[in-house]
């Protein structure tokens, strides 16, 4: 499925939702009055019901619901489907019983609503992913064939929600050994491209070649321009699977092509007011909360409250967060050392902590002085960015942008505690800085939200 596809079936899956959320709420009205809804009735009820069901698609965003990489027919999707329907079910009672602007109190109207929702939203997105599932495969021929190539084939076989039927592979020089899959038919180079594509009904060619310094290779590819087929290199096909960046398959130019230059102006001074208006509207609670906090960490375990640590921030400036400790006191002893994961030297509240993010509570003043963003990348101790930046190439790019408190990477890939965890996480970082967008930072709050709630940080 291309990327537009693939938003066009998001769009059509929302759409379905909010249809049968309306035809749940008109089946929940006519039931309850045992006759169809009148005019006045359904006029009644139509704002009030309106606004819960724009709470339940950002519900249902927090929960992935429209995320194509998990909306197959499993075990997983369907669990996360009934839990968002559940938490649904809560917000819309308290939105009723104490949202001021009306006076409805449908109680029976709302659970039949909940009833029929839940049935029919649980039908549609089965009947949706089997019609994905089912359709027309895109057929992709893959054009050399490297580790990452195999891996994605498997994949896309695996993942049929996606679209792409992978169907044949032309191996060419250089290809690397072992990493030809035995599941599809290869052909050599010397093989006619035209030939294959016939034979096959191919729909996309996915090079991973390099294909522009070679004469030879581009005269073939332009031989095949009339046969109207999709040609896509590899590193833009992995992104809209993945959602990050194949750091091993691209280099300086693909930098200088897509983060290299003007950065949006617009953007970043949107991004920034809501950076403002968001810690503000945080501080007041913050506020109120910290004391708690600051007293069941002081009773679980002895020394300071607060954690001040050095982090690399934009334009690999040095910044100060400050975090509350979740440790040990002197946990490091003058170490830098990644967190493990069941870390002995996390405290019983600092796991709690972590786990909800309550311990960056105070990293909201970071935000109003402008260290932080809400969204964007982690920022990286000193001590760990020296090390990442010898073993990783590219490492420093992630510091093209301000840091967040939370980012494409941290919904994504668990907490990092390894340099191969730090290569993982700085693909999706870097899809994130080339793809930045006040919609993609919605979904991340929204996403961060059901993170925290399933306490699912460490």
């Amino acid at each position: 499925m291309h990327k537009n596809s693939r938003k066009i079936g998001v769009f059509i899956t929302a759409l379905g939702d909010i249809g049968l959320l309306f035809a749940s709420l008109y089946l929940g009205l006519s039931v309850r009055n045992l006759s169809w809804a009148t005019q006045g009735i359904w006029q009644l009820h139509f704002a009030p019901f309106g606004r819960a069901f724009i709470v339940w698609i950002a519900v249902f965003i927090m929960f992935g619901l429209y995320d194509i990489r998990i909306t197959k027919n499993s075990s997983t999707f369907m669990r996360r489907l009934i839990q968002a329907l559940f938490i649904t079910a809560l917000a819309t009672t308290l939105i009723f019983y104490f949202d001021p602007t009306t006076k409805l109190t449908p109680k029976t109207i709302l659970f039949l609503t909940i009833l029929f929702s839940a049935g029919f939203l649980v039908l549609w997105r089965s009947l949706f992913n089997s019609i994905l599932a089912a359709s027309s495969k895109n057929r992709v021929l893959f054009f050399g064939v490297t580790k990452e190539v195999a891996a994605m084939a498997h994949h896309l076989t695996q993942n049929p929600q996606f679209g792409y039927e992978p169907v044949a592979l032309m191996r060419v020089a250089g290809d690397e050994e072992g990493a030809l899959p035995a599941a599809y038919p290869s052909y050599a180079k010397e093989t006619v491209l035209k030939d294959i594509i016939l034979r096959h009904s191919i729909d996309t060619i996915v090079v991973s070649a390099n294909i522009r310094e070679n004469k030879e290779l581009v005269r073939t590819f332009f031989d095949i321009v009339p046969l109207g087929r999709a040609i896509v290199e590899f590193p833009e096909f992995y992104e809209s699977i993945t959602g990050k960046i194949p750091v091993s398959l691209i280099g300086e130019v693909w930098f200088l092509e897509h983060l290299v230059g003007g950065r949006n102006r617009l953007f970043e001074l949107t991004e920034r007011l809501i950076d403002l208006i968001g810690a503000l509207a945080l501080l007041g609670p913050a506020l109120l909360l910290t004391p708690l906090v600051a007293l069941a960490v002081r009773l679980d375990s002895r020394g300071p409250v607060f954690y001040f640590q050095k982090r690399i921030g934009k334009n690999n400036k040095l910044i100060e967060i400050i975090k509350i400790r979740t440790m040990v006191a002197d946990a490091e002893r003058g170490v830098a050392k990644w967190a493990d994961e069941n870390d002995p030297r996390v405290t019983r509240i600092g796991s709690i902590l972590r786990k909800t993010r309550l311990d960056e509570i105070p990293q909201i003043w970071n935000v109003l002085k402008g260290d932080l963003s809400f969204v964007g990348p982690r920022p990286e101790r000193p001590e760990f960015v020296e090390l990442l930046r010898a073993q990783i190439p590219f490492y420093d790019m992630r510091h093209l942008v301000t840091p967040g408190l939370t980012g494409w990477a941290q919904i994504n890939f668990p907490y990092g505690a390894s340099v191969q965890d730090a290569l993982e996480k700085l693909q999706y970082d870097l899809y994130y800085i080339k793809n930045q967008s006040l919609a993609l930072n919605f979904s991340i709050y929204l996403r961060t939200i059901f993170i925290m709630f399933s306490r699912g940080g460490r």
